[in-house]
């Protein structure tokens, strides 16, 4: 039997690159991905509007399209799983336009933003839970993603304050020596 592992899957802004919503789960299990697409659009839509969903070929499937189109009139694009099925053999309207191509790549590439939110997380924080029980796992993948989120805040926040005074170099270097502590002292509140 294989052993399980913690499962985060999130909801994020892409133009803010910050974090929506989280489902956290144990996997392997006998379902894939589309167990968790709904929960995370729900709570996704109940903190903004929605206009595009984008995920990638693990949520896969014509519940899904329709679920993002007719519920939240939003456009989704979730490319095939499967490459060499013919389209006459793919099931679903939106599916079969996904098949052909029906979206826009430049817009499917913005979930390399979500990727990159993951990488930011694991380089910062490590890719293993030190927790052992479940609900301690679930907590602390949960103030993980909390503390990216203020992390992120916190630097764009710095980035606006180092750009607005670029002119007093005294403030630039008080800010450079400060940023590395409140990393810190994030952490260690954390």
């Amino acid at each position: 039997m294989r052993r399980k592992y913690v499962k985060l899957s999130l909801g994020a802004d892409v133009l803010k690159q910050v974090i929506c919503t989280i489902k956290i789960r144990r996997a392997p299990a006998r379902h894939d991905d589309n167990v968790d697409f709904k929960p995370l659009v729900e709570r996704a839509s109940d903190i903004m509007p929605l206009s595009l969903v984008v995920a990638d070929k693990g949520y896969d499937s014509e519940e899904n399209h329709v679920f993002v189109r007719e519920r939240y009139h939003a456009y989704s694009i979730i490319p095939p799983r499967y490459q060499d099925v013919p389209v006459w053999r793919t099931h679903g309207r939106y599916r079969k336009q996904m098949k052909r191509g029906g979206y826009l790549r430049p817009l499917y590439n913005q979930r390399n933003k979500d990727e990159t939110i993951m990488s930011v997380m694991k380089r910062l924080f490590g890719e293993h839970v030190r927790s052992r029980l479940v609900r301690t796992q679930n907590r602390e993948l949960a103030f993980r993603c909390i503390a990216y989120n203020n992390m992120h805040r916190v630097t764009n926040l710095l980035v606006i304050v180092i750009d607005f005074y670029k002119a007093d170099e005294i403030l630039s270097a008080v800010v450079a020596k400060i940023l590395p502590l409140l990393w810190v002292a994030l952490v260690l509140y954390i």
